[in-house]
């Protein structure tokens, strides 16, 4: 049965408070989420504006010192501020307080790079930071590092930190960058070789020390240049196959040269210069397609370079003066390097069987080898020799070298008339055999 006009004109009205009460409520949520939203960005710029505090109101954070919504600022060359659902997640300030004395003293005594840390750690969600050529000083709060476990880069670079690079940032997971290039750090640099998604790691121009550190698999530009490292550049380097740029110049790394980092498939930069690299690089070494840029000066190198290193052209730049190779212009003389001669001889195990120590190199140092033990020898023989006639000149001047004295061990004969008698009668009675043995037997004496 159909229902009647009047008791549709009855369900009209309660049809229409239904939709009022729910947009009401649409509404009221909107809002809340609204005031929950600004409150968040208030916070947010609370702290921002306390790190300009903390950092002494520098040029570059003017905009961000006045500004009512940080995530509201336009992008500039020296500010960028990024934000999502009213959260920092992304901060890169480019400061003028470049390492030199004139800002030493930019930021006030009582700063703390501690407490700076301490009020960025209240932006949850940053994922960059950027803090370039701002004065800061101090050593790195590893604690308080960890604790922005967002963060996906750090650059820290063109300031004044000194210290360790503290333990901590090997627990970094998320960590993608880490640029502290341009301080004072000193000490060592943890393993990084458990950050799974580490690809820059750019440490150089500091003065840190201690072995090459360790990275993982993921990295694509190293640079370890300006510092005091020591020690091997380690085979693991050449099995980064995602490594791009490689600058490991002006430290003080020896022995050989993994031969294999140089055909890397993804290489195109590699700088080994200023160090004590030694020894030869095996024939055989290749060279990636990609590889534009190679720079091996000023080491100990010898021998002669390997065919693609031989010649600059238009997609490959080589440099390799300062050393001792034999085939190239602008080299130091062969006696630089004699640290790193022999050993050239004698490649180590790299990988391939045309490098092991079983090949031509290992024969030519067996060769070698015992020629040098034959010619000790026969030194050793004769600078005896010559002792031990100049002793026996000494003791026996008239005795010829052939007529030398009886030896002790041997009962004296009778005696005789006179001196010349007993000289007569020994060189009658002894045999050839028997001088022999007196030979010897003096001579073992006298030694």
């Amino acid at each position: 049965m159909a229902p009647s006009s009047s008791t549709r004109r009855a369900g009209a009205p309660l049809l229409l408070l239904l939709l009022c009460c729910l947009s009401t409520a649409v509404t009221s949520q909107s809002q809340s989420q609204s005031q929950s939203q600004t409150t968040v960005a208030s916070s947010q710029a609370k702290t921002l504006y306390r790190m300009c505090r903390l950092l002494g109101f520098p040029p570059a954070l003017a905009a961000l010192a006045k500004a009512p919504d940080p995530c509201a600022l336009p992008p500039t060359p020296s500010l960028t501020v990024a934000c999502a659902a009213g959260q920092v997640t992304a901060l890169s300030v480019l400061g003028d307080r470049r390492p030199d004395p004139v800002w030493r003293t930019a930021l006030p005594s009582n700063f703390s790079a501690d407490a700076l840390f301490t009020t960025l750690t209240r932006l949850p969600a940053l994922s960059r930071l950027e803090l370039v050529a701002l004065g800061l000083w101090g050593p790195l709060p590893g604690a308080k590092l960890l604790r922005l476990g967002a963060l996906q880069a750090l650059n820290l670079s063109a300031n004044y930190l000194y210290g360790a690079v503290p333990e901590q940032v090997a627990r970094m997971y998320s960590l993608q960058s880490l640029v502290l290039s341009g301080n004072w750090l000193n000490g060592t640099v943890p393993s990084l070789s458990g950050l799974a998604f580490l690809q820059e790691v750019d440490v150089g121009q500091n003065r840190l020390d201690g072995a090459f550190p360790e990275v993982g698999k993921a990295v694509a530009r190293l640079v370890l240049a300006g510092n005091n490292f020591t020690g091997k550049i380690p085979a693991g380097v050449a099995s980064l196959g995602q490594l791009r740029f490689l600058d490991v110049s002006r430290n003080r790394l020896e022995g050989w040269i993994p031969s294999a980092v140089f055909a890397l498939p993804a290489l195109r930069h590699i700088n080994l210069s200023h160090n004590k690299l030694s020894g030869q690089l095996p024939a055989s070494t290749a060279c990636a397609d990609t590889l534009e840029f190679v720079d091996v000066s000023a080491n100990l190198l010898i021998g002669a370079r390997p065919a693609c290193m031989r010649s600059n052209s238009s997609a490959r730049t080589v440099l390799d003066a300062g050393n001792c190779f034999r085939d190239a212009k602008l080299q130091r003389p062969s006696t630089y390097c004699s640290p790193g001669a022999l050993a050239a001889l004698l490649p180590p195990p790299q990988g391939s069987g045309a490098e092991q120590g079983g090949g031509k190199g290992g024969g030519v140092g067996m060769v070698l080898g015992i020629v040098g033990g034959v010619v000790a020898g026969a030194l050793l023989i004769a600078l005896v020799m010559v002792v031990v006639l100049r002793r026996a000149r000494r003791q026996h001047p008239g005795v010829t070298v052939m007529a030398l004295p009886k030896s002790p061990l041997i009962a004296p004969a009778k005696k005789a008339v006179g001196a010349k008698a007993t000289t007569k009668l020994a060189q009658k009675i002894a045999t050839p055999a028997d001088k022999s043995k007196r030979i010897n037997k003096f001579i073992l004496h006298l030694l």
